[in-house]
């Protein structure tokens, strides 16, 4: 079956084998991309034209390119020296159960407040409002700069260790809240490690990867090449450093040994290494011709005495391939994450390398088969979450190859038939429409969740700042869903991206690459006036994924009641025969929720205790946690004034 005429000719066969997909070695002397694939020439151009015509993709420009003169006005020297080395240690919080050590009030995980471009190497206590390190930490990192820009401990200056805020050794205050890097450390042995979480949420996420998501935005939204050298510029230097950062040696998770990651832990550093390949090849026809770019890192690679010369755009090119691309692809485990995601990241890699064809298929067909193989989704649990966020990025990814091949996602429906009921799942599961059964680890007590949970419907050039939110123009997932009603001919897709955009067609479809906005606004109103806006469910059984919701009522009298008849799984809890009941507008039986992990990690007591059958609205057989299974449909009954769901599991307690 043909890809698609636009991406064939986009992924030129380029490498001799697969296996070649797997070789991630800077010096290699592999053939390169020869264009950008995902933000082809067409593509630059209609989004150009967007923002000449359309009064809203011109704001969404104005916003970014306000956003990136932060970064538009340093010097290439000065955005070269903000990417840091592994030699300082990382951590994913401050302190994940900690206190402020001004009021004594709780501060845990990530209430810690980050401000990088305004309060650089600060983290403030958002119950004093004061900033910490106390001392000037910039100063002592400068101290012990080596002559690869790299820090070393045993080069700073240690009496730079001080309060600046009292400066006299004899002052009681005087040591009180310095980190050396390593964190501060009060009497009592306590630890707050201010610096260490600073690197991962201040300087790498809002200065670095953020500087690489707005510049490379703000080239394609302008055709300005000046915000394609500055991207440059810290794609190349994160090259330099990237392969040798290792976040589960170097970094500290709930205050002990960490996982997996590059600079930060795995899930997020999946995200952040998509992020900036997709950076590199949304500005990689203007690096091609930018001989500032070369002249400037040819000469810093030979100050700090590189390998690589950077004589030539083929060396930068090799340079960022080789050690952020391919040297992703090499380390699998450093780039792990919740699935599809680590996968989505590599074929996201294999298509902007411009690897043969059939390397792109052999990673999207499996993994289309394994999100769709449980009910349409992956059978991972957390239904409002965990669930929600693998599909969420399935779209983004699938719509994000629509943007050069319109034809793009009914190829993909053809080639996996299975992901017809993906994006339905979650509108089969919705509960009066407020509600999703918190079954795994999703949400919090009596959480309403009234929005539909299976598409990140954030819009080009919002969040700038924020994880997961594919790119900062990301493709429009109202599109996207408007495409499933095409080619399902189910309206309850056009009612979900309605109810999704307020009950209003103003606005959509949010999107910068397509044109025929009004044409769209026009389609959706159509549907809206013959089908109305309420979705219409009856009751559904998902055998595969163990939950039945008996459906009843209409208006203020509509009720749902649900049973999960399994136990286990990935982000699962021992919480088989669970029992939940919506009505009156209310979750009658509410769950406890997403498990308080600030206690000391997925294994404290108190987040186990979440995971617990007696947890749960389910029974306790003989004191103890049921086991993982699965149980199966004994009887199902959805007839006009009677509904029956009856299960058995009896694997799950070893007995009858």
């Amino acid at each position: 079956m043909k890809f698609s005429n636009a991406l064939h000719s986009l992924m030129k066969v380029l490498l001799p084998s697969l296996a070649a997909l797997f070789v991630a070695t800077a010096g290699a002397q592999d053939l390169l991309k020869d264009h950008s694939v995902l933000y082809p020439e067409s593509v630059a151009a209609a989004v150009r034209a967007n923002v000449a015509n359309d009064p809203w993709a011109a704001s969404v420009r104005d916003r970014v390119v306000a956003a990136a003169t932060f970064w538009h006005d340093k010097s290439d020297a000065e955005l070269w020296e903000l990417m840091f080395g592994p030699t300082l240690e990382r951590s994913w919080m401050v302190w994940s159960n900690g206190y402020s050590p001004v009021t004594g009030k709780p501060v845990p995980m990530y209430n810690w407040v980050v401000d990088a471009q305004n309060h650089p190497w600060k983290t403030q206590d958002p119950t004093s409002g004061e900033w910490f390190p106390k001392n000037d930490f910039k100063a002592f990192y400068d101290s012990g700069l080596d002559e690869r820009g790299l820090f070393a401990a045993q080069r700073a200056d240690r009496s730079l260790l001080f309060n600046t805020d009292h400066p006299d050794p004899g002052d009681p205050q005087h040591l009180f809240g310095v980190d050396d890097g390593l964190g501060y450390v009060n009497e009592k042995g306590e630890r707050w490690r201010f610096i260490g979480a600073y690197l991962i949420y201040g300087q790498w996420k809002q200065l670095v990867v953020a500087g690489v998501r707005v510049l490379s935005a703000a080239y394609l939204l302008t055709g300005d090449p000046a915000y394609a050298h500055k991207a440059g510029v810290l794609l190349d230097r994160i090259a330099d450093l990237y392969p040798d950062f290792d976040f589960k040696t170097q970094g500290i998770l709930y205050e002990g040994p960490a996982s997996a990651g590059y600079v930060s832990t795995w899930h997020d550093t999946c995200e952040e290494t998509r992020e900036l390949i997709m950076g590199y090849d949304m500005v990689f026809e203007a690096l091609r011709n930018d001989a500032e770019l070369v002249a400037f890192l040819s000469k810093r690679a030979a100050e700090i005495h590189l390998e690589n010369p950077k004589a030539s755009f083929v060396d930068i090119q090799r340079h960022i391939e080789g050690r952020i691309l391919r040297d992703a692809l090499a380390h699998p485990d450093k780039i792990h994450s919740n699935y599809p995601r680590s996968e989505i990241l590599k074929a996201v890699t294999t298509a902007v390398l411009q690897e043969p064809e059939g390397a792109f298929w052999a990673l999207v067909d499996p993994m289309l088969q394994q999100t769709t193989a449980v009910d349409g989704v992956t059978g991972e649990k957390g239904l409002a979450g965990y669930s929600s966020f693998t599909i969420s990025a399935l779209a983004s990814f699938l719509s994000e190859f629509s943007k050069a091949d319109p034809g793009f996602v009914a190829r993909m429906l053809e080639r996996c038939p299975e992901l017809k009921k993906t994006y339905r799942f979650f509108i089969d599961t919705l509960c009066l429409q407020r509600y999703y059964p918190q079954i795994g680890d999703s949400g919090h007590y009596a959480a309403v969740m009234d929005s539909y949970v299976g598409i990140d419907f954030l819009k080009p050039g919002e969040n700038i700042q924020g994880w997961g939110n594919w790119t900062l123009l990301c493709p429009s997932n109202y599109r996207f869903l408007w495409k499933l009603y095409e080619l399902t001919n189910d309206p309850a897709y056009v009612q979900v991206l309605y109810w999704a955009n307020g009950n209003k067609v103003d606005g959509l479809p949010y999107d910068i690459y397509g044109a025929d906005h009004q044409q769209f606004r026009d389609s959706v109103a159509a549907v809206i006036e013959r089908e109305g806006a309420h979705i219409a469910l009856g009751s559904v059984n998902k055998q595969a994924w163990h939950l039945a919701i008996l459906r009843s009522g209409r208006g203020a009298n509509e009720r749902a009641l649900w049973l999960d008849y399994d136990a286990g799984g990935g982000h699962g809890h021992q919480d088989g025969m669970n029992l939940g009941l919506f009505a009156f507008g209310l979750d009658l039986s509410p769950e406890m929720g997403y498990p308080p992990v600030q206690f000391g990690g997925w294994g404290s007591p108190r987040a186990r205790w979440y995971t617990m059958t007696a947890a749960h609205n389910t029974v306790v057989v003989d004191r103890v946690d049921q086991k993982n299974g699965a149980g199966e449909t004994t009887l199902w009954l959805d007839a006009s004034r009677v509904h029956a769901i009856r299960a058995r599991g009896s694997a799950m307690i070893d007995g009858e």
